[in-house]
């Protein structure tokens, strides 16, 4: 019997500074733990040779290290070190594009964890790998060997890789919700994690621009629908409930199925608030790099406050069509509010900047846990940027290099808002208080070592805020 199965994004496979790598430290793989499945065998997962797709920024920070030492100077910043990013760039998309990457696994069964980053709802039963090889190949074009290019349709190289690891042919037409199905006919299922949506919104804040789909007459072609990246409300509604009917008709009648909110994308530090600040909004939404003394309204590209709030308020649409939905599809459908832990964990929107330990404080608090093995942490971790000082840790420590993701520790505590839920409701061994905290935070390799060329990588982006922008404009 499969005791535990996980459909998602990015989120749910454990995306983590720029690439999906730890894939044995993803939050469900942190629950499976808790339940004394071994990982990666009772609970199976993807494995991704080399530093992981698209780009590793942890590991690529360590690498430049050994290059240049534990700091950059103006001649390298010039020199060396866009020769060394290209390096590193290019071994990656060697591995993957001609590589072992590129090669079947030797893994030829279905994993429990399905997840695939990028994706959004209607993706769980649109993308199959014989979708993923025509975009593959559609975006991979006639030159080979790009010069600074990440391997072609990275994400959908990682689904390939998910979906049908040993390309079988007989599973070139398998979505995740295909796979699902395989599981619960070889082994039945227990319990199943569906947390998919924030892609239907994320990129707002990845490109800080708005590209909000009006019309709900759209396509259901999965690169098409990218030219939006706010899915408009009644099209999110038709695909969720797709997806949850789709489910109800795989899964046994018993499966108890535990269903994530939406996190606002707009709190996490892939964004900086730059003021007027109004109790709950900045007047304009920069890169993570923005302050007030080198953000220009003509020149940083940007959100405005405005837009801010229509993100905001299509995220809270998606969340009640989750909770209406779900509401009648029977009792073991579960609601896990995991858009309400970060919203309490944010820092600067309840305003606490003076004091970031607080917001993970009150949330134990809360919970009557004030002694989380989090708390005895210093500093207490936030969801701040992650800042250092000397190669030690200064700030941040809940969200890893990307500025979007969690780190490992952040993980876990996802891990236990899905626990928290799942013991209330009688799952047999889940119960938070079982998560290996010591375990988790001696593999959270930010808190062990972050990477010394990080607080290079923040200061020289401060300190020339209008060149990175121009920069990152490039990239999204």
């Amino acid at each position: 019997m499969a005791k535990l199965v996980a459909i998602g994004d990015s989120l749910t496979q454990g995306f983590q500074s720029g690439a999906i790598y730890r894939t044995d430290w993803s939050f469900p793989a942190i629950i499976a733990r808790s339940m004394d499945l071994k990982v990666p065998t009772d609970f199976r997962i993807p494995h991704f040779p080399g530093s992981g797709l698209p780009i590793n920024i942890e590991e690529a920070l360590r690498w430049m290290r050994t290059q240049l030492g534990n700091n950059i100077d103006l001649a390298e910043w010039i020199v060396r070190f866009p020769v060394l990013l290209g390096q590193f760039i290019d071994g990656v998309e060697d591995l993957y594009e001609r590589g072992p990457g590129s090669h079947p696994a030797a893994f030829g069964g279905t994993y429990h964890n399905l997840a695939v980053w990028g994706f959004r709802v209607a993706d769980s039963f649109t993308i199959t790998p014989n979708y993923c090889q025509k975009a593959i190949q559609s975006e991979e074009g006639w030159i080979e060997d790009d010069f600074l290019g990440l391997p072609s349709a990275s994400m959908y190289r990682t689904a390939l890789r998910v979906l049908n690891p040993k390309l079988r042919q007989e599973r070139m037409n398998w979505s995740q919700l295909d796979n699902l199905r395989q599981i619960v006919k070889e082994e039945g299922l227990e319990n199943l994690i569906l947390w998919l949506g924030a892609n239907d919104s994320l990129g707002t804040v990845l490109g800080l621009e708005l590209k909000d789909m009006e019309n709900t007459d759209v396509t259901t072609d999965p690169i098409e629908r990218r030219k939006w990246n706010l899915t408009n409300l009644e099209v999110f509604r038709r695909d969720f409930m797709q997806l949850v009917e789709k489910v109800q008709e795989i899964i046994p009648d018993d499966t108890q199925v535990f269903i994530g909110t939406v996190p606002h994308v707009t709190i996490p530090p892939v964004t900086q608030g730059i003021p007027p600040f109004d109790g709950k909004y900045f007047q304009y939404y920069g890169r993570f790099f923005a302050k007030k003394d080198n953000f220009s309204p003509l020149l940083s590209k940007h959100l405005k406050r405005e837009q801010i709030e229509k993100i905001d308020a299509r995220i809270d649409g998606f969340n009640k069509i989750i909770r209406d939905i779900v509401q009648t599809q029977g009792s073991n459908w579960h609601i896990v509010d995991t858009c309400d832990v970060l919203d309490r964990l944010a820092v600067k929107r309840n305003e606490m900047t003076d004091t970031p330990e607080r917001p993970l404080i009150d949330y134990y608090a809360a919970k009557r846990f004030n002694d989380h093995p989090l708390l005895r942490l210093s500093p207490i971790p936030s969801i701040l940027r992650l800042g250092l000082r000397d190669g030690k840790r200064v700030s941040g420590g809940l969200f890893s290099l990307d500025c979007v993701h969690p780190s490992t520790i952040g993980y876990g505590i996802v891990a236990e808002a899905f626990l928290t839920v799942m013991k209330e409701v009688g799952v047999p061994a889940a119960d938070p208080v079982r998560i290996n905290w010591s375990e988790i935070i001696a593999h959270d390799s930010l808190l062990q070592a972050p990477p010394i060329l990080w607080q290079n990588i923040v200061s020289a982006a401060e300190n020339n805020a209008i060149l990175w922008d121009v920069l990152f404009n490039v990239l999204y």
